[in-house]
């Protein structure tokens, strides 16, 4: 227990000795930081500087950290032992210990709020009682100019001083200056800043821009009324707003006028003025007997004043404007809630509120058809359909007006019914969407009744359900769509959560400042769609193939060379007492460029170039189903996963199809690459030089039959082959990236499909040795292969075991960056045909993943969450000063 005595001024941070946190302090140090909520947006690099630049104290038993009144200037986090929290209220005695509330152990931060708004300490902690208290501490100076100069910081900052037409230029840089005065970096001016943020927004509304401005002034620290912004006033201002609930602070520190830490029920007297009634059960409940309302508490406050702020809207329209009974008007009604209850109230759901009860039969019709084709949009219906609907539409909007079921008054139990609707509007719109996914059917109201228990946790009452229906339901039979609710809402009104890579690449939806906001604004039919008629299949499979052919074939005349040779070297036999043709792969290259020229180099070019299209499009097209069909879709990050062995077995399926096609491919191949080798051994013996054949003279001798003439070497080929090259290929592209989808580049796929054909080529090699001995046309004097088992057996026995890994060599050069360049190939021809913008998405290659880029294009996403969450303050602010706020 303290004394108030006791209560001493705070440690001074620059008499602390420097030092380094030890790993586990470290990681406190970020624990910490991890659950205070005026933290959450910093970024990797910030967390960072907070452990570098902390300093270690210890405090005794029972010695005071912070005092209640105080002004702070330290930041603490406990990384030993506990911290007491006291706190007073305005009726406590001075000499007073003040109320004991709770211990903070290792991992927990205090001390910030004071320091980040500039108030005074809002309560008192103590070392415990029985053991020391060891803190790490960081100050407010060393926290704006240290600890939030991050990179990323910088880069904003200094995109903003780009554009600036007044203020000092110049140029930030992330590093820490210890001996320069902060002061004289460069800076911008209030009207170069708000033009700045808002650049790329689309927004220039003047109100947008007073909105902001206020916004940042009260943010500010500052006293000296300058309007000048320097970096570390951009940073903490960037932190601050880009977390989800700014809107909160902003009102506590409006409300705190005089900067105590808290707000006291003079306070907020002084704030909401006489129009807001101070008798009533609310304020004695937050207020009473002396209580104030600190930061930690003040979000749950402001919930409730919210809503007391529309009850006593609705109760002064009862008085003023209803009929004595407990009903008000239409027109009370609406305005109550566009006015008085707190929440941004969509445009479209007030448009419906007035074609139900306020508008004449005709300007009704005309909204509810307009409504009614915007819901047929989206769900992709043609125009006849559009038709339809917006008809049924209107003969039930007709019919409801003549029978006057339009006009009607609303008592305090309807009240409070709407009023939960509209301030759970975004969840029912998800809720709606992921029953109609479910269902694949339109929901009724005892659908929605049923999922609402089970995925909500809670009951929705008949009124509501009542209320949801009458608005969403726009032809009137009784059932909603996800569609109807955006055709209402509008497109800007519901969003789509999407995690984004945040602080130490961990995936988050509330991103540092910089980075793309999670909560896109987006419309349904945003999302690419796949074509359902058969000719529009057909389209895009002629596409996808005409692609992976032209991409095939620049992989395979890039490495051809290579095939030739590793061909050659592994159908050489080796006959005791002869020497052997080629020494190597290298010797093979110089014979064959010497004896057949440039040309000999691209021997049965026209057969490859001809097969690989079909193979490459076959191969990434079973792959690629086969995965789809074994993934499994994260419904939280959107991102699809699959088992190991799974992901194995899709590529061996991939390999096993592609057989169809790389067998007839293979034996042409061959025997017009061995055609050079044969005459030149018949003219060396002396003999008549056998006749050169052209692909279609070996096809006709051959026959279907002969043309998969070790078909069972090929599969042992390719099935182990691509169930090694496509996880190996996902595998090594995450590595590349460092696990980030978002720094995947052209380089990185090159690399990753060499890197994965390597264990594929070379561990495949025994069986492409066997089946290139399958495959050519035995020349005199040498035994014919009677079959697989034949042709291993005879090799180990003659050749012994390096005789399967003839080749291996060029084989692994060729194979690499054939696929490599294939891949990379097939990537830059998707981006050239569709482009970023509109058009067919681009087509990202086999396991390729998707990046912040993709996401971007699809959804229209990039501003920063700050720009919006002032905006948002700005209405919160206006919100409060139009019911009786200063």
């Amino acid at each position: 227990k303290m004394n108030a005595s006791m209560a001493t001024e705070e440690i001074l941070y620059e008499s602390l000795p420097r030092g380094h946190l030890t790993r586990p302090e470290v990681e406190r140090v970020k624990q910490a930081l991890h659950q205070s909520s005026f933290f959450t947006c910093l970024d990797t690099d910030q967390l960072s500087n907070f452990a570098l630049h902390s300093r270690i104290h210890t405090f005794a038993p029972s010695t005071p950290v912070i005092t209640e009144g105080s002004m702070g200037s330290n930041i603490y986090v406990v990384l030993e032992g506990a911290a007491q929290v006291y706190v007073k209220d305005s009726t406590t005695d001075a000499s007073s210990d003040g109320k004991y509330i709770q211990k903070l152990g290792p991992g927990r931060l205090f001390g910030d709020g004071g320091v980040l708004f500039d108030r005074l300490r809002s309560a008192t902690c103590v070392a415990g009682a029985e053991e020391s208290l060891k803190c790490a501490v960081v100050s407010t100076d060393a926290f704006k100019n240290k600890v939030l100069r991050s990179q990323n910081m910088a880069d904003m900052y200094n995109g903003l001083l780009e554009g600036t037409r007044l203020g000092r230029r110049g140029k930030i840089t992330c590093a820490t200056c210890e001996d320069d005065d902060p002061e004289n970096e460069p800076y911008i001016t209030m009207d170069d800043f708000v033009s700045g943020v808002l650049s790329g927004s689309g927004d220039g509304d003047p109100a947008q821009l007073l909105k902001i401005t206020n916004t940042y002034n009260i943010m500010r620290r500052a006293d000296d009324g300058h309007q000048r912004i320097n970096f570390a006033d951009f940073c903490i201002y960037m932190m601050l707003m880009s977390r989800p609930d700014p809107q909160v602070d902003i009102a506590f520190l409006q409300m705190d006028a005089d900067r105590q830490g808290h707000v006291s029920r003079s306070n907020f007297e002084a704030y909401m003025g006489p129009s807001f009634d101070m008798s009533s059960d609310f304020v004695d409940l937050f207020f009473g007997k002396g209580q104030v309302i600190r930061v930690n508490e003040f979000s749950q406050f402001l919930v409730e004043l919210q809503r007391e702020i529309a009850r006593q809207a609705f109760v002064k329209a009862q008085r003023e404007k209803g009929d004595g009974h407990g009903y008000i008007p239409a027109a009370a009604f609406i305005e109550i809630l566009k006015t008085a209850c707190g929440w941004r109230l969509p445009k479209g759901i007030v448009e419906r509120l007035e074609s139900l009860y306020l508008f004449d039969p005709v300007h009704s019709a005309q909204l509810t058809a307009l409504k009614a084709v915007q819901a047929e949009k989206l769900k992709g219906s043609n125009a006849e359909d559009a038709a339809k609907a917006a008809s049924r539409a209107i003969l039930s909007d007709v019919e409801s007006k003549a029978k006057g079921l339009g006009a009607r008054s609303f008592n305090y139990a309807d009240f409070m019914a709407v009023q939960e609707v509209l301030s759970q509007l975004p969840g029912i719109c998800a809720l709606v969407d992921q029953c109609y996914h479910i269902k694949k059917e339109t929901i009724s109201p005892d659908d929605f009744k049923v999922a609402a228990r089970a995925m909500m946790g809670r009951r929705v009452t008949r009124k509501q359900v009542d209320f949801i229906f009458q608005v969403f339901d726009l032809d009137g039979d009784g059932f909603i769509s996800p569609a109807d609710m955006v055709g209402v809402a509008g497109v800007d009104f519901v969003h789509c959560l999407l995690p984004v890579k945040g602080r130490e690449g961990k995936l988050t939806f509330a991103p540092p400042p910089g980075l793309v906001r999670s909560e896109a604004k987006v419309a349904p039919q945003s999302s690419p769609k796949k074509p359902s008629s058969l000719l529009g299949k057909l389209v895009e499979f002629v596409e996808s193939f005409a692609l992976g052919a032209i991409a095939g074939g620049i992989g395979a005349m890039a490495v051809y060379p290579i095939d030739l040779v590793k061909t050659r070297m592994q159908n050489q036999r080796i006959v005791p007492g002869q020497p052997p043709m080629y020494l190597n792969s290298i010797d093979c290259f110089k014979k064959i460029l010497r004896a057949e020229g440039f040309a000999g180099l691209y021997s049965g070019l026209l057969p490859q170039l001809v097969g690989v299209a079909p193979e490459k499009a076959l191969k990434l097209t079973v792959n690629d189903y086969l995965r789809s069909w074994f993934s499994v879709r994260d419904d939280v990050s959107g991102s699809d996963s699959i088992h190991f062995p799974l992901e194995v077995l899709s590529g061996a399926g991939a390999g096993a199809s592609q057989v169809i096609v790389t067998n007839p491919l293979e034996i042409t191949k061959i025997r017009l690459q061995m055609q050079g080798e044969s005459i030149k051994l018949a003219l060396d013996a002396g003999k008549a030089a056998p006749e050169a054949m052209s692909a279609l003279a070996i096809c006709k001798e051959l026959g279907v039959v002969g043309l998969y003439k070790g078909a069972g070497a090929c599969f042992a080929r390719d099935i182990p082959f691509s169930a090694i090259y496509f996880p190996a290929y996902a595998a090594s592209k995450r590595w590349l990236c460092g696990g980030d989808a978002e720094k995947t580049t052209a380089l990185h796929l090159l690399f990753a499909g060499a890197l994965a054909g390597v264990p594929a080529a070379f561990l495949t090699t025994p069986a492409d040795v066997v089946k290139t001995r399958l495959q050519v046309v035995a020349r005199d004097g040498e035994k014919k292969y009677s079959g697989f088992n034949n042709c291993v057996k005879r090799v180990m026995a003659e050749e012994g075991v390096s005789a399967f890994f003839k080749g291996s060599a060029m084989r692994v050069f060729r194979s690499s960056p054939q696929f490599g360049i294939t891949l990379l190939a097939y990537e830059t021809l998707s981006n050239l045909v569709h482009g970023k913008a509109g058009g067919k998405p681009t087509a990202p290659p086999t396991n390729a993943p998707v990046g912040r880029r993709d996401m971007e294009a699809a959804f229209g996403m990039g501003n920063s969450g700050a720009i919006f969450n002032a905006i948002d303050a700005g209405n919160m602010l206006g919100f409060l000063s139009s019911n009786g706020g200063g």
